[in-house]
């Protein structure tokens, strides 16, 4: 390596520890707005749809809502969490609706959850 890469790779290591502990003081966080929206309101529309509320069923209904909506990172601060949540509540609330309440007819009509007679199936709802 010549010793313009060895400094280039040095400056680089700084610059990215540097980065990390500024972040590491600030107490940082990324969350995906989409997924946070998400299972908050599932249990709720799960109930008023009408789908069986266990386990497999909720976390079904959950992925294919957040395979249609596009994912919305956001970088904050974690006390700072509740308050943005509000803020992206009220922009994306009717897509997140719409895609929920959808997500709960299809699990509604063709559950994965195993029976006593029937066991669990596997993967469902690929694109």
């Amino acid at each position: 390596m010549t010793n313009e890469n060895v400094l280039s790779e040095q400056i680089k290591g700084s610059l990215e520890q540097a980065l990390q502990a500024a972040a590491d003081e600030a107490d940082v966080s990324y969350l995906n707005v989409m997924q946070a929206l998400v299972e908050d309101k599932a249990d709720k529309y799960i109930k008023t749809a009408g789908v069986c509320p266990c386990p497999r069923c909720r976390i079904d209904v959950i992925a294919l809502t957040l395979s249609k909506l596009p994912s919305k990172y956001v970088v904050l601060q974690r006390s700072d969490t509740v308050p943005m949540l509000s803020v992206y509540e009220n922009r994306y609330s009717a897509n997140v609706l719409s895609q929920l309440m959808a997500a709960c007819e299809i699990v509604k009509k063709h559950p994965r959850h195993g029976t006593e007679d029937e066991p669990s199936r596997g993967i469902a709802f690929v694109r």
